[in-house]
């Protein structure tokens, strides 16, 4: 799991992008909703305003979890992925933490 900074440009230094991977072997046993709710907890704490999230064309259980903690779709960029050798549209998401 990790949030990282959305931009080196100080007009977004309260923006960060959260990111997280659970093995194959260990999903649907909640990690993916710990870890999820843990990233949010820290982002608050260092006040940040806005966590963004990015998720690959196809993965429906990480678009249902960022949704389920309060995330908006905001918009999609089109095949900026590659994924096994194919092309992939990516969903941009985002909440607004610090209000």
């Amino acid at each position: 799991a990790s949030l990282g900074p959305w931009s080196d440009r100080l007009a977004y230094r309260d923006t960060a992008e959260s990111s997280f991977y659970v093995h194959s072997e260990y999903r649907g046993l909640g990690i993916g909703r710990k870890l999820k709710g843990a990233i949010l907890e820290e982002a608050r704490l260092a006040g940040l305003h806005v966590v963004l999230a990015r998720v690959a064309e196809g993965n429906q259980a990480s678009l249902h979890l960022n949704e389920a903690f309060g995330f908006e779709h905001v918009g999609v960029m089109k095949e900026v992925g590659i994924k096994f050798g194919r092309r992939l549209d990516v969903h941009l998401m985002q909440k607004i933490v610090g209000r």
